[in-house]
């Protein structure tokens, strides 16, 4: 098995024929042939399956044409960390995000492409451990992540502590007392429309219907649990975003980090942060913790990362 035949392997699965493949890669049926037979003797199962309207992969095959696509990833990113390590101005980014952290990766990737501007982006989107398993594999040289995440394996570099804001339609703060936010720092300046410079404390939330995503669960019910006290849940969910969306229904109350509660509908919705030093979250810059240096690319975009802090 060799790059060539998984490289036309993958070709004739997209294209569902060998003669479109053939076309496709400007070769005569034969030899494209002769080579997926080579594959499936070498694997000893077949690959493709005939039906009435050509082929189509069998179960061996799927496995087979996901890991393909992972390996000549990994071949074409390898080439270009290669070619790029040590110039870093021109090239490709390989990098991986969570799907929330679209905010802060726009203020990261203008201040990078203003500074090298020959740099494409190769951009990886996923939910943490997605992300996590992309950088671990070497599909991406780094990574933007939002604590908590295991941290085994990685180099961090953690951005300001960002708390969690409690977002909801007013009818469920109108009987909670609000106080300015003294006790902890905000990210960046805060939106007077949306009530963030109010704060409420733990306890305001007991017998609401809270929402939040999974991965802050230990988090919260940490919190809760320091003031002996557990908290009403309606949703847990696997996307922060969800957990605005439910909010923006008037569901019950979303607690998402601050710089995703500015993706909240104004005029649905109040925010407030909540007053509880346990309950923050981070943004961080993350690459692998092994001997494989880092590309001067991924090392320049590190710097910025530094820098914005």
């Amino acid at each position: 098995m060799n790059f060539k035949q998984l490289y036309y392997f993958t070709v004739i699965a997209e294209t569902g024929s060998i003669s479109s493949a053939a076309h496709k890669l400007g070769l005569s049926q034969p030899p494209l042939s002769r080579q997926l037979a080579q594959l499936e003797e070498y694997l000893g199962i077949p690959l493709f399956a005939r039906t009435a309207h050509g082929i189509e992969l069998t179960g061996a095959g799927q496995v087979l044409y996901y890991r393909a696509k992972d390996i000549l990833s990994m071949i074409d990113n390898t080439t270009e960390e290669v070619r790029s390590f040590h110039g870093g101005q021109s090239g490709t980014l390989k990098i991986g995000c969570i799907s929330s952290s679209g905010i802060l990766m726009t203020r990261l990737m203008d201040a990078f492409t203003r500074q090298y501007p020959l740099i494409s982006i190769d951009l990886y989107e996923g939910n943490t451990y997605e992300v996590i398993e992309k950088l671990k594999n070497g599909l991406v040289e780094c990574a933007i992540i939002r604590t908590p995440f295991n941290t085994d394996g990685l180099t961090c570099i953690y951005g300001p502590e960002e708390p969690l804001m409690a977002a909801g339609y007013s009818e469920f703060f109108k009987d909670i007392p609000t106080r300015p936010r003294t006790s902890q720092r905000s990210a960046e300046p805060s939106s007077p429309s949306m009530g963030s410079d109010w704060g409420v404390g733990l306890t305001s939330l007991l017998g609401k219907p809270l929402i939040y995503y999974r991965r802050f669960e230990n988090i919260i019910m940490q919190a809760f649990a320091n003031i002996g006290m557990r908290p009403s849940i309606l949703c847990r969910n696997d996307d922060a975003r969800t957990s605005l969306q439910w909010a923006g229904a008037g569901l019950g109350i979303a607690l998402v980090p601050e710089n995703i509660s500015r993706l909240a509908d104004s005029a649905k919705l109040e925010v407030h942060p909540i007053l509880c030093e346990e309950m923050v979250t981070r943004m961080a810059a993350v690459c692998p913790n092994t001997n494989r240096p880092l590309s001067r690319i991924a090392r320049n975009f590190l710097k910025i990362f530094e820098e914005l802090q």
